[in-house]
């Protein structure tokens, strides 16, 4: 009998091995213990290691120089409408850019409204 492992266990995995795909790591970004593994493990994405110290509530170990990355910006932004998003906005709605939210507002009420932010959070981030 084939013993098969969580999708979490898969996503933590794919992101030690270098995935860049946030869709794709996106089931590890669900949960902080699995978060916090490619966040604090060197020589992974940075855009993925960020995503997990947003989702495993790190803030202390952020690189500030991603905060103003496109691709970091493009990446939350991808993940709004996932399970993901509700680990991942609360804490970027502590160290997004100013004016973040507005290009996102609509995506982010969505997300209130499917339980997958916090309406703290959408205040702070639009």
């Amino acid at each position: 009998m084939m013993k098969t492992s969580s999708p979490a266990v898969t996503a933590t995995l794919r992101a030690l091995h270098g995935d860049a795909d946030p869709h794709v790591v996106a089931p590890a970004l669900e949960n902080w213990r699995f978060a916090r593994i490619p966040a604090l493990t060197p020589g992974g994405d940075p855009v993925i290691g960020v995503l997990g110290a947003l989702a495993g509530a790190l803030p202390d170990v952020l690189p500030l120089h991603m905060l103003e990355s496109p691709a970091l910006s493009a990446a939350v932004a991808s993940l709004i409408e996932t399970d993901a998003s509700e680990h991942i906005l609360p804490i970027w709605a502590d160290v997004a850019p100013a004016g973040w939210g507005a290009s996102h507002a609509v995506d982010v009420i969505d997300a209130v409204r499917r339980t997958r932010c916090k309406s703290w959070a959408a205040g702070a981030l639009i």
